[in-house]
C-alpha cells in the first residue's frame, strides 16, 4: 500500500528550574487546541560524556539499521540471544538535550510514523507532521487523547477519554486502519484509560487506571485481562523479547515489572523495581537492558537496569518531561531518546550512545 495513502487517515475534518534528587541514585522500592506551528528547528547537541558505566546484558530483538553514532570499536560479543558491546559500556552518565520541534502546547503523547513523521496528541486533537510536508494535518476526537501508538498492520491506536459521554465508563480504544479516513471504535466501557504499548507480535496492551487492570488485544479478538494486581496503572512498556511488562503504579509512582508467563496467557504478578518518583510520565527501553523513566515533576529522566538496580539520572535539562521513546525513521535517530517538555511545549532529544528498542511503525 502506498505510504502516503496509509497515512491519509489523519486528513480528517474538524468534526472528527530544573530540579532533581540531591543524590545520584534512587533506592530500591520495597513494596486543547490544534497547534498553529509545528516548525522544526535545529540546534547543536552538547554531550557531557560519555563515561564508563557498568555493563548490562540484553536480548537482541532485531534492532533496526544503525542511523546514529558509530560504535567505538568492533569488539561486540554475542552469546546466544545476549548482547554486550562498546555502546553499552559508553553510555553517558549525563547527556544534554537539543531542541527538535516547538509549538507543542498541551502535548500529552507522541509517536513516530517510521517515515520521518511524528504524531502528537494535544487534548482532543492529534497533529501529524509528515516528512517533506510544511503544513501539519489534524484529526479531532470526541475527548482527550490519553495515548497513541502505531501498530504494524492495524494502523493507529488511540486511547481516548470521551468527555461527551455520560457515566463512569466513557473511556475507549479507537483504531484508524491504514488507508482509512475515519476512527473506528475498537473497545468501549473503560472507566479511565491509561497507557498503551505494542508488543513484537503487534498486540495492543492498554490499561484502565480506575479498574486497576491491564488488558491485551490481538487483531480482532476480544480483550484479554492480563494484570489485575497493579493499582492505578498508567504508563506501559513491553520488553523487546516479551519477557516483561513494565507498568507505572501511579498512586505511588513506582515502576513495576511483571513477568509475562511462558504460556502467554497471563502474568505472575508484579514486583517493584524502583520508586521514589514524583510523577512518572514516560517509559522507554534501550538495547543494553535499561529502562528509562521520565519524572514530570522532578524534571529528570532516569536510567535503571531492566532486572532492577539503582536508577541514575541521565537527562536533567528537559523541563516537565513526558512520553519517552527512542527515534525510528530518519531524521529521528535510534540512539537519541526523545521527550516532550510540558513546560515549554517542545520535543527534545538526548544522544545516549546505545540504540533504543523502537516502537512499532506501520508496515510499508
Amino acid at each position: 500500500m502506498d505510504r502516503r495513502r496509509a497515512l491519509g487517515w489523519i486528513a480528517l475534518s474538524a468534526t472528527l528550574g530544573v530540579g532533581c534528587f540531591p543524590d545520584e541514585t534512587l533506592h530500591l522500592d520495597a513494596g486543547v487546541d490544534a497547534v498553529s506551528d509545528l516548525g522544526r528547528r535545529d540546534a547543536t547537541a552538547t554531550d557531557r560524556g560519555p563515561l564508563d558505566v557498568s555493563r548490562f546484558d540484553v536480548g537482541d530483538a532485531g534492532l533496526p539499521a544503525d542511523l546514529g553514532v558509530s560504535d567505538a570499536g568492533s569488539d561486540v560479543v554475542e552469546a546466544g540471544s545476549m548482547l554486550e558491546g562498546p555502546a553499552c559500556e559508553m553510555a553517558p552518565a549525563m547527556a544534554s538535550s537539543r531542541l527538535v520541534i516547538e509549538g507543542l502546547t498541551g502535548a500529552r503523547d507522541f509517536v513516530f510514523d517510521g517515515n520521518g513523521g511524528v504524531a502528537v496528541a494535544q487534548g482532543a486533537t492529534v497533529v501529524l507532521r509528515r516528512a517533506g510536508e510544511s503544513s501539519p494535518i489534524t484529526m479531532v476526537m470526541s475527548g482527550e487523547v490519553v495515548a497513541l501508538r502505531f501498530t504494524r498492520n492495524s494502523g493507529l491506536v488511540l486511547a481516548v477519554l470521551n468527555d461527551t459521554d455520560s457515566g463512569t465508563s466513557s473511556g475507549a480504544i479507537y483504531r484508524v486502519a491504514p488507508g482509512a479516513m475515519t476512527a473506528e471504535l475498537r473497545l468501549a466501557g473503560l472507566r479511565r484509560p491509561g497507557g498503551l504499548a505494542i508488543d513484537s507480535a503487534d498486540r495492543i496492551w492498554f490499561s484502565d487506571t480506575t479498574a486497576d487492570t491491564v488488558y491485551r488485544l490481538s487483531a480482532d479478538a476480544a480483550a484479554e485481562t492480563m494484570v489485575t494486581d497493579v493499582p492505578s496503572p498508567t504508563q506501559l512498556l513491553v520488553d523487546a523479547e516479551g519477557r516483561f511488562l513494565f507498568v507505572v503504579r501511579s498512586d505511588t509512582n513506582t515502576v513495576m515489572r511483571v513477568a509475562i508467563a511462558s504460556s502467554d496467557a497471563g502474568s505472575d504478578g508484579g514486583m517493584p523495581i524502583v520508586g521514589g518518583f514524583s510523577r512518572v510520565s514516560g517509559l522507554a527501553q534501550d538495547e543494553c537492558g535499561n529502562v528509562f523513566v521520565a519524572d514530570e515533576i522532578l524534571n529528570c529522566i532516569w536510567r535503571v537496569p531492566i532486572l532492577a538496580g539503582d536508577a541514575v539520572r541521565v537527562v536533567m535539562d528537559v523541563r516537565g518531561p513526558r512520553s519517552l521513546m527512542f527515534g525510528v525513521g530518519d531524521p529521528f535517530g535510534p540512539r537519541e531518546l526523545y521527550a516532550i517538555s510540558t513546560t515549554d511545549g517542545t520535543l527534545r532529544a538526548a544522544n545516549l550512545v546505545a540504540r533504543g528498542v523502537p516502537l512499532a511503525v506501520p508496515a510499508r
